[in-house]
């Protein structure tokens, strides 16, 4: 029960909903400070001799506030480190998963692979099947073992055009590197994640083994249909998942802070310092 609360409170979602409860609790806070800081600067327009005094003014309303600010920048910063640096890549794709046709290579479901230009680079997990937003059960590869708790599938409608993803972390898990949304006679959307960095140098055209390869290891994703002839969008057939099952290090793919991300961390904390030894005089 402790593990489930700690991974829940843990998620990208859970925090951007912090992140807004404490936004719209400061709302009015947020709103009296400008609209001082708005008249000090006509006074200061008016009177240039005032600066200094507003100056002193605005650094001891950072003093009081350290606490909130320490706050408010520690939420918003991992909100944003998590799976921060990743870009969502998508390709449609006619036809079918694992009918032997590049991307997908092998005699069956059963061994179907991820194979780019020869290379290949993740095997099939599982596939949910669905008829008119009822689902149909799954299928397994040959490489891993199905269990109902590896995963939570949700849909933003009842005919499963879009929707989310998401398994546990931790070891014997599956750990997902590419994923398809497949629509009838529409075709499949084929999704992967890159840093920003890659998708900036590797990712054009996507569809390639540089693209491709540079996918990480993700736990939770997104998920959409192909529109059909008609501009509409398809009623999902299936979700197909290819990756591998983690055996060590397991975890969600993370990034070493950015410089600007210390430096704004070190800010506050020195803000936190200054109000702590203001009140000790």
């Amino acid at each position: 029960m402790v593990g489930f609360f700690v991974s829940f409170f843990y998620t990208k979602e859970m925090v951007d909903f912090c992140f807004e409860r404490l936004f719209l609790y400061h709302f009015d806070m947020i709103l009296f400070f400008l609209h001082g800081l708005f008249f000090a600067l006509v006074k200061v327009i008016e009177h240039p001799s005032n600066l200094w005094t507003f100056t002193m003014k605005i650094i001891n309303t950072l003093l009081k506030q350290a606490k909130n600010i320490l706050l408010v920048l520690s939420i918003a910063l991992f909100s944003m480190s998590s799976y921060a640096g990743n870009t969502l890549v998508s390709v449609l794709i006619s036809g079918n998963d694992c009918d032997g046709d590049s991307p997908f290579a092998g005699q069956g479901f059963a061994d179907c692979t991820i194979n780019i230009e020869g290379t290949e680079l993740a095997f099939v997990l599982t596939k949910f099947g669905y008829d008119d937003g009822t689902p149909e059960g799954h299928e397994e590869g040959d490489h891993y073992t199905y269990l109902e708790e590896h995963w939570d599938i949700e849909e933003n409608d009842s005919e499963y055009k879009s929707g989310t993803w998401t398994t546990p972390t931790g070891a014997g898990y599956p750990e997902v590197s590419f994923w398809s949304a497949k629509a009838g006679n529409s075709g499949l959307n084929l999704f992967w994640y890159v840093t920003d960095a890659d998708y900036a140098t590797e990712c054009d055209p996507k569809l390639t083994l540089s693209c491709m390869s540079a996918a990480v290891s993700v736990t939770t994703g997104t998920w959409s249909t192909p529109y059909n002839n008609a501009n509409s969008q398809a009623a999902l057939s299936h979700l197909t998942f290819f990756g591998g099952v983690c055996l060590q290090d397991c975890g969600p793919n993370t990034e070493v802070p950015e410089p600007s991300t210390i430096v704004i961390f070190a800010f506050a904390l020195g803000l936190l310092r200054i109000q702590s030894k203001h009140r000790n005089r």
